[in-house]
């Protein structure tokens, strides 16, 4: 296979798909790459201040709860459901790495497992707040279902 002909196909997709020769040579990736800098230049000058709008690049492992619509307006209920879910699952998720361990013995998981059903409690008393129709009130319902399912496997004796 010869490389000019993979070339040649690549470049004639990015020339809108002529497959004439004539104007492919007159493809420069150089030039492609001035135009689209000078188009995001005029688009950054057109803007107010200079700066371009554009998505936030945020790092990744950054929780932004603030990107969800109407956040700002969320009552203290749904902030503090949010807290009470986000509490959950972390310890879920500590369980879980807890269990994958081998290192790790049962006796030192235990109290990991009664912090989850503490938390449990919290979540039911949440969810009792919270309306029927509430799409955080399914999150919730489901951590408290997967919390207890995991705690009655613990205390059932289902890992030893």
């Amino acid at each position: 296979m010869d490389v000019k002909e993979i070339q040649g196909a690549a470049l004639s997709a990015a020339a809108g798909k002529t497959g004439k020769k004539e104007e492919l040579n007159g493809l420069d990736f150089q030039k492609i790459l001035q135009g689209a800098q000078s188009n995001l230049k005029e688009s950054t000058e057109a803007t107010p201040g200079g700066t371009a709008v554009g998505p936030e690049i945020i790092p990744e492992g950054v929780l932004t709860v603030n990107w969800l619509q109407g956040i700002k307006d969320s009552s203290p209920l749904h902030l503090e459901g949010a807290r009470v879910a986000e509490r959950a699952l972390d310890l879920l998720d500590n369980y879980q790495r807890a269990m994958e361990n081998p290192r790790t013995t049962l006796r030192e998981i235990h109290p990991l497992v009664q912090s989850l059903a503490e938390e449990m409690k919290g979540l039911d008393k949440w969810i009792e707040k919270m309306s029927p129709s509430d799409p955080l009130r399914g999150i919730l319902t489901e951590a408290g279902i997967l919390s207890s399912i995991e705690i009655e496997k613990f205390n059932r004796g289902d890992y030893i």
